[in-house]
């Protein structure tokens, strides 16, 4: 029974991760297509606009959001705590989904101007998608929900790594020019209310597995 169960659980990530597979190619060479004649223009930023643009700072972003991840995912392996591990992983496939929606909503122009498509999906990837997959940033969502995760494990105590942290990845991705400064105040918005909605995202994970697994 418990291997069944667990298939099923296996099944509907392979099945979210291949829809995503697909609707991703097409998004991100629509995005691209739209976007690239208007790459040019500047829009106005708060963030961009009174931080002077640093060379390879989104090297360091990068680094940065990548090594928070690590953190994450050593701190509940170590711990034995895979339910948080999947469901983090659960949320964030959704929430690409629902980034897919404000891809092909309004096109944006190349917030860097430096921006190299490639229609290789694996390099894409690594991109977390194309130059004008802008709107809100799957980078910053993905930190912002391991902090919550994080958070949600240990407690209250760390509060000011927590923050410390949100407003390094924050000011990073923002003055890198990765993203727009609102991309990472709307990613923030939706990860709440994610975090908000988390106790019926594990319902519906136990009903999958067929049993109550999921009780963080």
């Amino acid at each position: 029974m418990k291997k069944i169960s667990y298939m099923n659980l296996i099944l509907l990530f392979v099945v979210l991760f291949i829809i995503m597979y697909v609707i991703e190619s097409v998004v991100n060479k629509y995005a691209y297509t739209k976007g690239n004649p208007i790459n040019k223009v500047v829009l106005p930023d708060i963030i961009q606009d009174n931080v002077q643009k640093i060379k390879h700072l989104n090297v360091i972003s990068d680094l940065f959001t990548s090594s928070t991840s690590s953190i994450f995912f050593i701190i509940f392996i170590l711990n034995g705590q895979y339910k948080y591990i999947i469901i983090f992983i659960f949320i964030f496939l959704i929430f690409r989904f629902i980034a897919f929606i404000y891809f092909v909503s309004t096109t944006l122009p190349d917030s860097s101007k430096e921006c190299k498509y490639s229609s290789n999906f694996f390099k894409n990837t690594m991109n977390m998608g194309s130059c004008n997959n802008l709107g809100v940033s799957i980078h910053f969502f993905g930190v912002i929900i391991q902090i919550l995760l994080v958070a949600r494990y240990y407690g209250s105590s760390y509060w000011l790594l927590y923050i410390a942290v949100y407003i390094c990845a924050f000011i990073l991705i923002c003055v890198s020019r990765s993203h727009y400064t609102i991309d990472c105040v709307t990613s923030t918005f939706i990860a709440l209310v994610f975090n908000y909605e988390i106790d019926n995202i594990q319902r519906l994970l136990n009903y999958v597995v067929g049993k109550k697994y999921f009780n963080i």
